[in-house]
């Protein structure tokens, strides 16, 4: 199967209008690419010459770069050869993440038949993941850059250090279930991982307006997210049970299963123990920073919300020692919205997990 693909000149005022993340456009992208399919990527010459300069503040088109099986074909001969191309690829793969985030957005991505790792994620010495401590300081970093200046020191450094955890537990997770096989193989040349970061803008409602006043609200926001491309959580839970034979509830248990251990103990759990942070404390860390995570894998689409004005939904009642309601260990249907029961959406290969992080 080969796929017909057009980067156009208004490609990034096109993505700013789609209310699909861009994360999870890469895993579809990934997702065909892992099925065998091939690409002919036709491309605006103005538009590769500004991609081709940067690529990796273009997240989707870096990874389509990336693809073994894309091929490129330039309106300009002169603007890109051979070698070039594989030196752009070569750069993406080397990409460190500015401490300012000049662009909008930026991705750090390891592709794993590479021999390249990315200097912020491994060490170049031992290639072993950095400590988390590093991915904190990431976090860090670009949320400093990027937040108002009425936040406080103690304020970010509290909110940068919650996600700074969460991310390094979910790029972990990547480097243990996403790079192999479930015979510990290397899954192919199309295999990736990586880390975006983006600064967006969020419609949300207001809460309780005023009859003047606008029901909608446009907020700045941070954006972490990570994705893969490997086997997924069910198949790595279930070591390999063919996806189209389990219901969507099976799946659904297997999700939770993964990020909280034994949530349902009478789905068994075929991996080597390994004792995660735990649904609950994640889903305290996004309530922590008033967040939304969301998680698209197999054919799920999960999510919990505590942005101001979304319904926020499966709380635990307060009691007379809690000064706020804690989270359920659960999460939601994107569709269903308040509801902890799944809607079947295309299987996809791999997992991401985004986050939103307001930054006023």
């Amino acid at each position: 199967m080969v796929l017909e693909i057009h980067i156009p000149s208004d490609y990034e005022e096109l993505l700013a209008a789609t209310a699909q993340p861009e994360v999870i456009a890469i895993q579809r992208l990934l997702t065909l690419a892992r099925r065998g399919a091939r690409f002919n990527a036709k491309w605006d010459s103005a538009m590769a010459k500004k991609v081709l300069a940067s690529a990796s503040i273009y997240p989707l088109l870096s990874v389509l770069l990336s693809i073994d099986s894309a091929e490129h074909i330039f309106p300009d001969a002169r603007v890109v050869d051979a070698a070039g191309l594989a030196s752009v690829r070569k750069s993406i793969l080397k990409y460190q993440f500015s401490r300012d985030l000049f662009s909008d957005s930026e991705m750090v991505v390891c592709k794993d038949s590479s021999e390249i790792r990315p200097n912020d994620l491994y060490s170049t010495k031992s290639l072993q993941l950095r400590p988390r401590e590093d991915f904190e300081t990431l976090v860090v970093d670009a949320l400093t850059a990027q937040s108002l200046s009425s936040l406080t020191a103690t304020s970010l450094y509290r909110r940068a250090s919650a996600l700074g955890v969460v991310a390094a537990e979910l790029f972990e997770n990547t480097d243990m279930h996403g790079r192999l096989d479930l015979s510990g193989k290397p899954i192919g040349s199309d295999s990736f991982r990586g880390v975006i970061f983006k600064r967006i803008r969020v419609e949300l409602p207001v809460t309780r307006p005023r009859p003047e006043e606008p029901r909608m609200r446009s907020v700045d926001c941070f954006e972490i997210s990570v994705f893969d491309s490997g086997v997924g959580y069910f198949s790595s839970y279930t070591r390999g049970k063919d996806i189209s034979e389990a219901s969507l509830d099976e799946e659904w248990k297997v999700l939770h299963n993964c990020l909280e251990r034994h949530y349902y103990p009478q789905v068994s759990d075929g991996r080597a123990g390994h004792r995660a942070m735990g649904l609950f404390e994640v889903l305290r860390a996004i309530q922590s920073l008033k967040a939304r995570i969301e998680v698209r894998t197999g054919r799920l689409f999960a999510y919990r919300t505590f942005l101001d004005g979304e319904l926020q939904a499966q709380m635990r009642p307060r009691d007379d020692f809690a000064h706020i309601a804690w989270p359920k260990p659960r999460l939601l249907d994107v569709e269903r919205k308040h509801l902890a029961i799944p809607s079947k959406h295309e299987p996809l290969v791999g997992a991401s997990v985004r986050i939103v992080v307001p930054l006023n």
